[in-house]
């Protein structure tokens, strides 16, 4: 009799290759995440993946069942058993979080949830997507006062002052770029007004696409033109690089990040805006 077995998935994925992006490979084998994969008798068929974020927190990346092996409660035996693997690790709490263009068959991911103990799914922010072609410029007069340098050539006392607000804890999870899966570099900015750290906009390279991850000014310089001068550059910067058609991402959770993200991700008649929802599993 076939028997199917959970294995763990490490740097080389191997038969599981086929169910897991390739934005998703380069986080297979490292200390933050978690891979599991389902075999039955002998053939591969589905993986699931979940990234260590903060602390003991974990967020559900990716789940994946052969079609040929679907309705069968494969998916809740991967999802249940990713979530054991967690547990070992000190897991406090998995969430979920996804709109409802990026479920195949929405319903039935949503029961997966549901039957492994994942809470009852709640709106968490609003998603934007379009073209980098459809992306205004953003005008900026020159300024003797602001300067905006790529993360990879940002001058070492820049880099510094980020890596200092970062160890005592005074930025927020989005503007951690040690919490990205693929961090953008040459896209990714930081700026600095009158010789000090404004600012920093941090893109993340997924798949094809750029995923805006976090736009961040310090409270001292809210209100001034660090933002605008992050945008522009990175704009530029990604005009530079990629084609019109890269597609390009953000999600938007308060007022400030909705009303920037409609402005500059709703031009053209690609453009995509939808709820993202958020489901919670607590060990």
């Amino acid at each position: 009799m076939e028997r199917l077995t959970l294995w763990l998935v490490g740097p080389e994925p191997g038969a599981f290759s086929q169910y897991i992006p390739g934005n998703f490979r380069a986080l297979l084998g490292r200390e933050d995440t978690v891979c599991v994969g389902a075999v039955y008798g002998a053939a591969a068929c589905g993986a699931a993946l979940a990234q260590r974020e903060q602390g003991n927190s974990y967020c559900l990346r990716y789940i994946f069942v052969d079609p040929r092996a679907r309705l069968c409660g494969l998916g809740t035996y991967l999802l249940r058993g990713l979530l054991g693997q967690l547990r070992i690790q000190g897991a406090r709490e998995v969430r979920a979080v996804y709109s409802p263009s990026m479920l195949e068959d929405g319903r039935q991911t949503l029961s997966i949830l549901e039957r492994a103990g994942f809470s009852r799914p709640k709106p968490a922010a609003t998603s934007f997507s379009t073209r980098l072609g459809d992306i205004p410029d953003v005008d900026l007069a020159p300024s003797t006062e602001l300067e905006v340098y790529s993360a990879l050539d940002a001058p070492k006392e820049v880099r510094d002052a980020y890596l200092s607000l970062l160890k005592a804890g005074e930025l927020p999870d989005f503007a951690n770029m040690n919490g990205l899966t693929r961090p953008w570099g040459e896209l990714s900015s930081f700026c600095t007004e009158r010789g000090a750290l404004s600012g920093a906009l941090l893109i993340d390279h997924k798949g094809e696409g750029c995923h805006l991850a976090g736009l961040y000014v310090l409270p001292e310089f809210r209100g001034g033109r660090t933002a605008a001068a992050l945008i522009a550059r990175s704009i530029q910067a990604a005009r530079a690089l990629l084609p019109p058609e890269t597609e390009v991402w953000a999600s938007a959770i308060d007022r400030n990040a909705f009303s920037l993200c409609n402005k500059l991700l709703r031009r053209g008649d690609r453009a995509v805006k939808e709820t993202e929802f958020c489901a919670v599993y607590v060990f």
